[in-house]
């Protein structure tokens, strides 16, 4: 087999194909944490099908003899693995009576933005109903939200009943941000044994980990480890799972709701940690003077320039753009910044053993303008056409070490988006 075909039967295992029989979508594989996680995913597709009426299924597996069978939340967990194709159907539930209308309720949430929206539903609707219809008026995707009642999470399936939710009640609307893919490669010029500690601060938690390790919790937030064994052509395997793999990969989402975490002691840019600001993840901010304002448009090619500039090398790059741009691309224009490492230090802190001789930490935040709001941003405008030079200062890079290929080298990127 060729390297290109391997590659390529590798990278379609990271992608699963859903297909309502007239529209097929790739889904990301890293994306599908459980079957609830996949329902709002779905929905975001296929959006005449709602994920009350949602059914998933499959004819892959050898018991299904080719035909389509359904697959059931509780199955999903043992079966989802092995399934590169589903079919989404809309079946609605038998208990449903669509004869007469349901009496009405009036339900008031409470979004992050700190205003309350009124919203009006049939007493019998399902928190699927109340999600379509707050991203319908607050613009938030149904995977981005986090729906809370007398401190309990609304599960999209259920119904609005279940949890005592009735006329006048109040829901706290939580918006959830993740960090996206950040990978962490270890570029070694000899084969070395190395453990990789990665932890959280309290406003995060782990969402996805590959290779799979334990988390472990304590006061001061989430904590994983990795032992790996590094390879001359920059691959690793992980002793835990023994899984050959080009990089270790992480996501997390945010914990809205808690105090901002107390600065801790970066070990990056030492020199710069009494002026630069913490990175606290939700309530990352964007504004006109740290950032640049892109049409979305040609944003992949400014990052191709900046991350070469931050000394990426081309694999790096590349799956940085081809990641983000899907949802930059939903925008006409976006302002994104690149984080001072001192910074993301403070909420990811990282060690890897033996003590690398370099490590560069690379984290992209951005967010949707609007057109009628470009007038807000004359600084991030003016900064877009300057010299991309000035974010190897801001994120404080060594990018002759990065190069050395005589050197241990530790490369991180990853990123989020954020619409503080």
């Amino acid at each position: 087999m060729s390297d290109w075909s391997a590659m390529r039967g590798t990278a379609s295992k990271n992608y699963i194909v859903a297909t309502d029989d007239k529209t097929s979508v790739l889904i990301r594989r890293h994306e599908v944490a459980d079957y609830y996680s996949l329902l709002p995913i779905l929905h975001r597709h296929f959006r005449s099908i709602s994920m009350e009426s949602m059914v998933i299924q499959t004819n892959e597996l050898n018991i299904c003899v080719g035909r389509y069978v359904d697959i059931p939340h509780e199955v999903w967990a043992d079966v989802g693995r092995w399934i590169d194709n589903i079919r989404v159907i809309s079946r609605p539930s038998p208990t449903s009576s669509p004869a007469s209308p349901s009496a009405q309720m009036q339900l008031f949430v409470r979004t992050p933005a700190g205003k309350t929206v009124t919203v009006t539903l049939p007493t019998d609707a399902s928190v699927d109903n109340l999600v379509v219809n707050l991203q319908d008026r607050e613009g938030i995707p149904p995977d981005q939200q986090k729906l809370i009642f007398g401190g309990k999470k609304l599960e999209f399936a259920r119904q609005l009943a279940d949890y005592g939710i009735q006329n006048q009640s109040t829901i706290d609307l939580v918006q959830i941000w993740r960090g996206g893919k950040p990978v962490i490669y270890l570029l070694s010029p000899l084969p070395l044994y190395a453990t990789v500690r990665l932890s959280l601060v309290k406003c995060w938690s782990f969402s996805t980990i590959y290779p799979s390790a334990p988390i472990k919790s304590s006061e001061s937030g989430q904590s994983i480890e990795w032992n790996v064994n590094t390879h001359e052509d920059h691959t690793m395997t992980d002793i835990g799972t023994r899984a050959r793999i080009s990089y270790l990969f992480w996501e997390a989402e945010t914990n809205p709701g808690l105090p901002p975490s107390p600065p801790s002691s970066p070990r990056l840019g030492q020199l710069h940690s009494d002026v630069i600001c913490p990175f606290d993840p939700p309530r990352a901010e964007l504004n006109d003077t740290n950032s640049v304002v892109l049409p979305a448009s040609t944003t992949a090619l400014y990052l191709d320039k900046v991350l070469t500039v931050l000394g990426l090398h081309v694999e790096a790059r590349t799956s940085f753009i081809t990641y983000w741009l899907p949802s930059i691309l939903k925008h006409d224009f976006i302002a994104l910044r690149f984080l001072p490492q001192a910074s993301y230090e403070h909420a990811a802190p990282l060690d890897v053993e033996p003590k690398p001789d370099l490590v560069v930490r690379v984290f992209m935040l951005f967010k949707r303008v609007c057109a009628d709001e470009l007038d807000e941003w004359d600084g991030s405008l003016s900064r877009a056409s300057e010299n991309i030079e000035f974010w190897k200062d801001v994120v404080g890079v060594d990018c002759d070490g990065l190069k050395d290929e005589a050197l241990f080298r530790v490369l991180e990127w990853g990123g989020m988006e954020t619409k503080n």
